[in-house]
């Protein structure tokens, strides 16, 4: 047997095994299979995980690489990437740290009720079933979570606190009162997986920090970059000042307020209308008709993106905008664009008002988030010709590939507010201080308090939101860091292909654009002639 075919052998192998076991994931992949069912949760589900990812690691080491074709090397880095990081959590101890069962169930019970707008029928059958299992399978999960760590198990608190609201709307999309007993028995075991974990001792604070070790291997191994973590933290300086002197400069000429006094002035000073879903969609046609004139990227077709407005039950997960992708094997390549609309939750005109100025500066969410952005992305990658590609998606490309989508929109004047370049660079600072805190945070350079203080000393940020930051890059190391960096990625190819060959830009981003969602270092090596 050829080296090419015993590789395309590992990969089928792990990845029917991995679906197979993790219905869950099946399910949010757009596979029937994994319909209806949560899997299992227990010491012995972590074991079976840990040994495949090892047998397939091992069958890695033992293919010839010199014999595999660029697109599988492609496939290769990402894999090894993937298993290496499992192995990680494996050893950290993840699933004793990591209280996440509820968010588990609550994140199918959602996904369900999306698919109930277009198969009702289909949702509903899937939701009983989920229902059904969910008691047992949180009564296993607090098992396993037996030394929480002290942050995780805050936002496992908070996300209990809104499982009322998801399962009320549970009950009214089943309509049925024979639907009653699984509901209650649903939000009394959540109960009983919240009081259970809140009650054990918890880890050592900052036990969710990795390492340095395991942050260089991520930088690496998911991120494509051969940078040092010192150089990495001189590139941020570097970016900061950059960034922060490109925004002073834009700023001049509206006197020596501060950029946050600047926004805030105009943001006062715009009336949305009471119309936000309509503008929003306005305005999502407008940047994405702006970028075919500018012919800046091929536009995949038979594909569609929908914005709703965020129901009540959800608008506590959500900022002011979102996107939902569909799923790497979905046949209808549908994507979804939330509006989180809070005016309707106030009384007053004025406070309506104030709620909907918080969405200031659509043009660049709805480059960042539907067309060019995630949604453009996704149901491209989703379409690869090799079918486990889909399965792999590298922060620094997707979240690069966004903010490379922002600065495209305002170079090409696609949108010609004298805000957008103020509003454009004073976000691009907050990624590049994303990188210190990252990297600060998850070699245990800073404590969680140190992290949220950065945050609030210079960007501005009030200790909610600051809060809200951290327990979020405490979850995902290497992914906040991973959108300047992969920004900052783009623009070195750009520079080589565009400059440098003569590319077209359109020629570069659709050249991005067709591998998939992989490190963009990893696209240059195998992917250019």
């Amino acid at each position: 047997m050829s080296e090419r075919r015993r590789f395309e052998g590992i990969l089928d192998r792990h990845f029917e095994g991995w679906l197979e076991d993790n219905p869950v994931a099946a399910n949010h992949a757009g596979l029937r299979e994994g319909e209806g069912k949560l899997g299992r949760a227990n010491r012995a589900a972590v074991e079976r995980e840990r040994k495949r990812a090892a047998a397939t690691l091992r069958d890695l080491d033992s293919i010839n690489p010199r014999e595999l074709t660029g697109e599988q090397h492609l496939d290769r880095l990402a894999l090894r990437s993937r298993l290496r990081g499992e192995l990680e959590d494996h050893d950290r101890g993840v699933a004793r740290l990591n209280p996440d069962a509820p968010e588990t169930v609550m994140n199918l019970l959602l996904h369900e009720l999306q698919r109930g707008e277009d198969e009702p029928d289909r949702a509903r059958a899937n939701l009983r079933s989920v229902l059904r299992e969910a008691p047992a399978y949180l009564g296993e999960a607090s098992r396993l979570a037996d030394r929480p760590e002290r942050v995780w198990c805050r936002v496992m608190e908070e996300g209990c606190a809104g499982a009322d609201s998801l399962l009320s709307a549970v009950g009214t999309f089943l309509g049925g009162e024979s639907d009653a007993p699984l509901i209650s028995a649903t939000q009394k075991a959540v109960e009983r997986y919240r009081d259970r974990v809140s009650d054990r001792e918890p880890a050592p604070a900052g036990s969710f920090a990795i390492g340095a070790a395991s942050m260089r291997r991520r930088v690496r191994d998911e991120l494509g970059l051969d940078y040092s973590l010192a150089e990495i933290e001189s590139l941020a300086l570097a970016e900061a000042e950059r960034i922060g002197a490109l925004l002073s400069k834009a700023c001049a000429p509206h006197g020596d307020a501060s950029v946050e006094a600047i926004i805030g002035r105009a943001r006062g000073g715009w009336n949305p209308g009471a119309d936000l879903l309509g503008l929003y969609r306005k305005e999502t046609k407008r940047v994405a008709d702006g970028f075919k004139a500018a012919n800046a990227v091929t536009f995949p077709k038979n594909e569609t993106l929908v914005l709703r407005l965020v129901p009540d039950f959800m608008r506590h997960l959500f900022p002011t905008a979102a996107y939902s992708s569909p799923g790497a094997f979905e046949k209808k390549q549908r994507g979804t664009f939330w509006v989180n609309d809070l005016s309707a939750t106030k009384k007053s005109e004025p406070d309506k008002l104030a709620e909907r100025q918080q969405h200031f500066g659509v043009s660049l969410t709805a480059g960042h988030e539907a067309y060019p952005g995630h949604h453009l992305q996704f149901v491209t990658a989703n379409r690869h010709r090799r079918k486990w590609r889909r399965l792999f998606a590298h922060a620094v490309f997707y979240e690069g590939w966004t903010l490379w989508c922002e600065q495209m929109l305002v170079d090409l004047k696609i949108d010609r507010s004298p805000w957008t370049r103020i509003q454009q660079l004073h976000d691009a600072l907050w990624r590049v201080h994303r990188i210190l805190v990252d990297l600060r945070l998850q070699t245990g350079r800073y404590t969680y308090r140190q992290a949220a203080e950065h945050l609030k000393r210079n960007l501005g940020f009030t200790k909610a939101r600051a809060e809200a930051e951290i327990n979020w890059y405490s979850m995902s190391p290497g992914v906040p860091m991973s959108y300047w960096l992969g920004r900052l990625e783009n623009a070195r190819l750009h520079e080589r292909l565009v400059r440098g060959r003569g590319w077209s830009l359109r020629e570069f981003n659709d050249w991005l654009l067709s591998f998939g969602t992989l490190p963009q270092g990893w696209l240059e090596k195998y992917g250019l002639d």
